[in-house]
């Protein structure tokens, strides 16, 4: 009986493993005109623009890059913070439920985007900033952050010269 319940187990956790490995063979794209490049490097030749919510196929990966293929047969690399396992939720301009535009995404700290930034707080998180104690001088700080405009080349020039995100050594 236990021979049955053990090899029962081993079956399941095999079967899970090919679940997950089918499930990773695909990648969404999760930024605005992200770079394909010809090499894992984001100094290397960019290849195309993608565009967010195009898909994927993982060929390989090497540290913070995978190298893909587009449905249309364009192969190169993309760096790891412009994609994600799950093609992105729509993005709305509902200021109530602040990560909105992030369900699903595993961007983490990888990647800094203007389009995503939050467009002042909410009624309970400026609630909950006066219920804490947060200093007003902080909230008027974050008016002036949320306030700037950037262009994407701004912000990768920003990304470059800070050695952030896919220009990290």
């Amino acid at each position: 009986m236990k021979a049955i319940f053990l090899l029962a187990v081993c079956m399941a956790m095999v079967g899970l493993t090919l679940t997950t490995a089918d499930g990773a063979d695909s990648l969404w794209v999760t930024s605005e005109n992200a770079k394909l490049k010809s090499e894992g490097s984001a100094s290397s030749e960019t290849v195309s623009e993608l565009s967010l919510g195009t898909r994927l196929t993982v060929l390989q990966s090497e540290g913070r890059w995978y190298q893909v293929r587009t449905v249309s047969g364009k192969e190169g690399w993309i760096y790891r913070g412009k994609v994600s396992d799950t093609p992105p939720a729509k993005e709305t301009e509902d200021t109530e439920n602040l990560f909105a535009g992030l369900q699903g995404s595993t961007i983490s700290a990888d990647e800094a985007q203007t389009s995503r930034s939050i467009r002042g707080l909410s009624k309970e998180t400026a609630q909950y900033a006066r219920h804490t104690g947060t200093p007003a001088a902080y909230q008027k700080a974050l008016d002036q952050v949320l306030a700037m405009q950037l262009s994407t080349k701004e912000v990768d020039l920003f990304l470059k010269q800070g050695r952030i995100g896919e220009y990290a050594p």
